[in-house]
């Protein structure tokens, strides 16, 4: 467990990144809008053109780290047991243990209720034919007589009590329009249920069978557990005349790290097959309730989710993928403004120097693995990193209008990673694709102040998942700022995770002593410990004059 939370707090992915993401304080407690935030020391990193918006000098620093899991724990909270134990069940029930479980077992007692309410015993009419002959009868859909009667019949079967429990339990539940009876092989013999569609609530222990099947199926395409750390330094070199004749100038010092472990799941290797005494059975999961079938080996060897952790061939099994990436950044940046009769536009740009150190690994799921060995293989490997680096721009605009009524409004417009910087990584090389935000601040004298930020691009999260992770932010949120203390609170919500809204908030006591937060409100259990599904906290500070 030791070495499980070592590789993940050193590890990231993918083929694509990243998000936008956070860097300084009081972007990160206003619901993370900073792209037309004029009184944040990091203008560099959110809207180069920032610096010429807010002449001044400033000075900045903020290390933080956030931490963000999609379905990873929830795998640890299935009950695998149980699964197995009532797809087995179901197995043996609906197709007969054995020859005089067949003979005396469901399709029996289903046959002797189809006599009872039908009025007639016709042993040269199949099954199938008489529940044809029944539903012709009875068209409104009230089967309880029906149900009442295979109750009957199954306590005086030769089934066990618990397949007897289950039948009962799930009578009610019964969907007779669509039940199908046959043995699947020849279709002569019919001492077998070769589909069964079975309404959810009938049976609780199978509900929580099925819904963990239907959890673990979802868990393995969509799932992704992110630790990141973003740092940096900054410094602003500017004024008011200096920006009148040149611009405004900015310099700093960014280090990230993103850790990754994500599952890679064969999208075609995912459905609930099973065998049973020789025959393969498959069950699906629908909106309304489970359906029971028969299956062949054919598929149960290329599609079934059991049949693939259990397979020799690594090519083909499900994988874990952890991936570190480790990117320092040297940015300059420089910024204009333009003045109009009714506002200023501000152009900014700025360069940067980008280094990166990577590596990334995998892991097949079978049975046959140990993992033991991999994670000390994972380990003993991080000394063999790829090492790489680019250039990155981005371009920023700020417009000040510079009316009677909203001459403290601002609106701001960047574009980051123009040029999709790529950095080469041990198994996929990883491309940083451009983002581009937009953002809106109002300001008043006494020092309260509003912001807002959306994304206009859905930015890919490091993460090796089946499904493409994304991120998409929208928020804001407001400043209270007085002489020596600062209070801000804000929201925020990813539109492509499912981790509920994100509230911000944080507080500065002299500049150079800044805490920012950020907490989901949705949460997964952790061992037992509710844990929010985004968590952020971060520490910096700031100077300008």
């Amino acid at each position: 467990m030791k070495k499980f939370l070592y590789v993940l707090a050193t590890c990231a992915t993918s083929m694509y990144a990243l998000e936008f993401g956070t860097m300084g304080n009081v972007s990160a407690s206003m619901g993370g809008a900073g792209v037309a935030l004029k009184n944040s020391a990091f203008g560099l990193y959110y809207n180069p053109a920032l610096l010429s918006a807010s002449p001044k000098v400033k000075f900045g620093y903020s290390v933080g780290v956030n931490i963000q899991e999609k379905n990873i724990a929830q795998l640890a909270t299935i009950d695998i047991a149980n699964m197995q134990k009532t797809a087995q069940n179901l197995a043996q029930t609906f197709s007969g243990a054995g020859a005089s479980g067949a003979v005396t077992g469901v399709v029996s007692a289903i046959d002797k209720a189809l006599d009872s309410v039908l009025g007639q015993s016709n042993n040269n009419q199949s099954t199938q034919d008489k529940l044809k002959d029944y539903l012709t009868k009875n068209p409104t859909g009230n089967h309880n007589n029906l149900i009442d009667k295979i109750k009957e019949n199954i306590q005086s079967s030769n089934l066990t009590n618990v397949q007897k429990d289950l039948i009962t339990s799930v009578a009610g539940g019964i969907d007779f329009d669509t039940l199908q009876m046959g043995n699947g092989t020849t279709g002569s013999i019919t001492n077998t249920i070769s589909s069964i569609t079975i309404g959810k609530g009938s049976d609780k222990g199978l509900d929580k069978s099925m819904s963990d099947i239907a959890m673990v199926q979802n868990a393995l395409q969509d799932n992704h557990m992110n630790l990141v750390s973003q740092n940096g330094i900054v410094l602003q070199l500017g004024s008011r005349p200096l920006n009148d004749m040149i611009g405004t100038f900015a310099v700093g010092l960014f280090g990230s790290l993103y850790s990754n472990i994500s599952l890679n799941a064969n999208a075609d290797r995912l459905r609930l097959i099973i065998e049973a005494g020789g025959q393969y059975y498959e069950l699906k999961i629908t909106d309304d309730g489970y359906t029971y079938g028969l299956s062949n080996q054919t598929d149960y060897d290329q599609h079934s989710l059991i049949a693939s952790l259990q397979d020799t061939n690594t090519q083909n099994a499900h994988s874990i993928y952890m991936t570190s990436f480790v990117l320092s950044e040297i940015p300059v940046g420089y910024a204009r403004t333009f003045y109009f009769k009714n506002g200023n536009l501000n152009i900014g740009i700025a360069g940067k120097l980008m280094n990166s150190v990577s590596m990334q690994s995998k892991i097949a799921i079978t049975t046959k693995t140990n993992f033991n060995a991999e994670m000390n293989k994972i380990v003993q490997d991080f000394k063999n990193t790829t090492m790489d680096k680019a250039i990155g721009v981005d371009v920023g605009a700020v417009y000040e209008i510079d009316l009677p009524k909203f001459r403290y409004l601002t609106l701001g417009l960047v574009g980051k990673n123009l040029n999709s910087p790529t950095f080469t990584s041990t198994l996929q090389d990883i491309t940083i694709k451009p983002q581009a935000r937009a953002g809106i601040a109002y300001y008043t004298q006494s020092g309260f102040n509003l912001a807002f930020d959306v994304d206009l691009t859905q930015n890919d999260i490091i993460a090796f998942s089946t499904k493409d992770q994304k991120s998409q932010m929208v928020g804001g949120g407001a400043g209270f700022m007085w002489k020596g203390f600062d209070l801000r609170l804000g929201a925020m919500k990813d539109l492509r995770q499912d981790n509920g809204l994100i509230l911000t908030g944080g507080i500065n006591v002299l500049g150079l002593i800044d805490i920012a937060l950020q907490s989901s409100t949705k949460f997964t259990d952790i061992q037992g410990y509710p844990m929010p599904q985004y968590l952020s906290l971060r520490v910096g500070g700031s100077l300008s004059w």
